[in-house]
């Protein structure tokens, strides 16, 4: 196995831990920064102080968490400040990082049959082609198993 094939299936070992802890929480509704800091009963001048600004400041941050705007940097001083620490991953919306994978590799198996499919019918050998989807599905699990530059194309 060579490193690049080694470092991606540890990524993806990664992504797929991620993934399965993320099941078991989602955003609060008052976001993050507020629900950790209600948790542990400190004050938004308290926690201003350890940080250095204002108390509209952190109010300020907490909205931003709310509707997106907050920077991960934020985030992680305004939790390290709390005596937290900032968590985040990327993870799939649904199902895992091969069926992704398997997604991608059908359009890209499907172009390549639809187009060789082409080209064998006006040479008219399209005799003893198997179906379609059948080919879809052998030539996209060998696009996912060999991962050419192309892949995402």
């Amino acid at each position: 196995m060579t490193v690049a094939r080694t470092k991606q299936r540890q990524a993806r070992n990664r992504v797929r831990l991620a993934a399965e802890a993320s099941q078991a929480f989602e955003k609060p509704l008052g976001g993050w920064l507020a629900t950790f800091q209600e948790a542990i009963g400190m004050s938004a001048a308290t926690l201003a102080e350890r940080l250095g600004i204002s108390r509209n400041s952190i109010y300020s941050s907490i909205e931003k968490e709310r509707i997106g705007s907050i920077s991960v940097n934020q985030l992680a001083k305004m939790a390290d400040a709390m005596g937290g620490k900032l968590v985040y991953a990327i993870v799939p919306r649904e199902g895992d990082i091969e069926e992704i994978l398997m997604t991608q590799a059908r359009k890209k198996a499907e172009r390549i049959i639809q187009r060789t499919r082409a080209h064998m019918a006006l040479e008219e050998q399209t005799e003893g082609l198997g179906s379609q989807i059948e080919m879809i599905e052998e030539l996209a699990t060998e696009l996912v198993r060999e991962m050419p530059r192309d892949f995402w194309k």
